[in-house]
């Protein structure tokens, strides 16, 4: 595995909130990530697509949005990508995804 998320679970009040985690390279390469919801009537999270360097770290801000306790999960596709790549969604245009991380969620 690429990537970690930490932390590796997101609680949140089912009134809403938010939190930051950190999604984690593990390895030397560049990742490009893109995040997908379960439930994007919910759920906002900052930036859906993105870059991690090698051995590095980026934020990923979450909001949940006021509604029903649920439970529901972020997939954090990703791919490695040269250093010369510029755009985040251009690996996942062409299918280029290697791997995926799951960090479940749950409102209570």
């Amino acid at each position: 595995m690429a990537l970690n998320v930490e932390p590796a679970n997101g609680a949140f009040s089912a009134s809403g909130g938010n939190a930051t985690h950190n999604i984690v390279s593990l390895v030397e390469a560049r990742i490009a990530f893109k995040v997908k919801s379960s439930n994007n009537d919910h759920y906002r999270v900052r930036p859906v697509y993105g870059f991690v360097s090698g051995k590095g770290s980026t934020q990923l801000e979450i909001v949940r949005l006021s509604g029903p306790p649920k439970e529901d999960k972020l997939v954090i596709q990703w791919a490695e990508v040269p250093l010369e790549e510029t755009d985040a969604q251009a690996p996942f245009k062409v299918g280029a995804q290697a791997g995926e991380v799951i960090l479940p969620l749950k409102a209570e």
